[in-house]
């Protein structure tokens, strides 16, 4: 009895009570999200009910697989929530079921990405994705001239394509002509920093004639996309 006294007590400790060290630290740190102007675009106030989801029995639960094609039991409720969340996802940017699919499941923009491209293409095939002093994400194949930098310039064949150092904008000419000689499988348009609108009929041009995959990293946009203050990817886009 005096052992299930103890577990019990255990399992309903705060987190103040339990390791007030680490408690302090994300004091800390929330106090220094709420007392600064935060302007880094990928990151966001998490309100209270994504925090209580977030932290919530969901936490205990292994779900490796697909819903309805889980390698473990009791994966009931999680495949309600997962398919409910596919389901919110495609409405949030007007899709259709019968002609889109989501998949919820990567925890950033970085593994998403390495997930598409590893369904779409073989290792050592051809991308092209924005540089990343252009503006570009470490996850579209940026590499210097020493080292890889992400699993996709270990994988995959990179060739960047860059702005105009003049304007800004991408330079779709040059990027024409460079995806001519080096004919990509997957052409990547999207980027970490580049806050212009996208010329996404261009970029289906000339994805088409080389017959590449055209692939919208829209993680830093979404929000606008969803908002309809930025031009959606989806019309033009086949990932």
């Amino acid at each position: 009895m005096a052992q299930i006294d103890s577990w019990n007590a255990g399992m309903n400790t705060t987190l103040s009570q339990e390791d007030p060290e680490i408690y302090n630290l994300i004091q800390q740190e929330k106090y220094r999200q709420y007392s600064g102007l935060e302007l880094i675009a990928s990151e966001n106030f998490t309100s209270q009910a994504v925090m209580e989801a977030n932290g919530s029995a969901l936490t205990n639960k292994y779900s490796e697989g697909l819903p309805g094609a889980r390698y473990y039991g009791g994966n009931e409720y999680i495949d309600q929530i997962e398919n409910l969340c596919r389901k919110r996802a495609l409405e949030a940017f007007g899709l259709s079921a019968e002609e889109w699919g989501v998949n919820v499941q990567p925890y950033s923009g970085s593994t998403a990405n390495f997930a598409a491209l590893t369904a779409m293409i073989q290792p050592q095939d051809r991308i092209m994705g924005l540089d990343l002093p252009s503006g570009g994400h470490l996850t579209h194949g940026y590499q210097t001239a020493k080292k890889k930098i992400s699993a996709t310039s270990i994988y995959f064949q990179s060739m960047p394509y860059q702005v105009d150092a003049t304007t800004g904008l991408i330079d779709h000419d040059k990027l024409e002509e460079n995806a001519k000689l080096f004919r990509p499988k997957v052409l990547i348009c999207g980027a970490s920093a580049y806050p212009r609108e996208w010329d996404y009929v261009r970029f289906r041009k000339i994805a088409d004639q080389h017959g590449a995959y055209l692939m919208a990293d829209m993680a830093h946009i979404s929000g606008l996309v969803a908002g309809q203050e930025a031009e959606s990817p989806f019309k033009y886009c086949d990932v």
